[in-house]
């Protein structure tokens, strides 16, 4: 069996103690710490949750906001920043925040964490059922956004080696589907693979009616 218990030596970096004093202010919005851990501090008011938490394993900081009538529609830091449009201006990175190691890292970058939620994360805070709508249907975009560019890199891929390897009916059936997001030079390969393709085709047909 995998063991799920953080390392006793994780104590040491004081990340629980470092969230007990930064996020003390969500007092201020009726949360109140229900769950303490080395890695792991949960807050709650009668309608919010606040999970502050360093990853086991990434040894990455993060904050998920939530209400807990819907506990599985959790938000990110980053999607509350960008709900607020100051990603850019916060320097935040989608997949990765504050990842620390070490005692230092902890008491400077909790702090950090702890200042952007109280900036821009009051309305979620209050349990504010629009801002929460909101920010959920640019996160949904987002996801959405994520795996086209993955499926599109994928595309790209397949579609570069079956150029290299001149099998064009392979090019048009895998850029045919996302023509509407090709580049331009991309967008030519395939007007260029479509027209070898029903040559190709044509070719078939006249072989085919020799034969006969």
């Amino acid at each position: 069996m995998l063991n799920k218990e953080p390392n006793p030596e994780r104590a040491e970096l004081r990340f629980k103690e470092a969230v007990l004093s930064s996020f003390k202010f969500l007092g201020d919005a009726g949360l109140r710490p229900v769950q303490q851990e080395m890695t792991f501090v949960r807050y709650e008011s009668p309608e919010v949750f606040v999970n502050v938490y360093h990853g086991r394993a990434s040894f990455e900081l993060g904050v998920e906001i939530g209400r807990l009538k819907n506990p599985n529609n959790k938000l990110t830091l980053y999607d509350i920043v960008a709900w607020a449009g100051a990603e850019k201006t916060e320097g935040l990175g989608q997949h990765v925040n504050f990842q620390v190691s070490s005692r230092e890292g902890v008491q400077e970058f909790v702090p950090k964490l702890a200042a952007l939620v109280k900036k821009h994360a009051a309305p979620f805070l209050r349990g504010d059922a629009a801002a929460f709508d909101s920010a959920l249907e640019i996160q949904a975009e987002r996801a959405k956004n994520y795996a086209k560019g993955v499926n599109l890199s994928q595309v790209r891929r397949k579609a570069d080696a079956a150029w290299q390897a001149k099998d064009y009916a392979l090019v048009v059936d895998l850029y045919g589907p996302v023509r509407e997001d090709l580049t331009e030079v991309e967008a030519k390969k395939l007007v260029y693979a479509e027209q070898q393709a029903v040559s190709a085709e044509g070719v078939g047909s006249r072989s085919s009616r020799r034969k006969r």
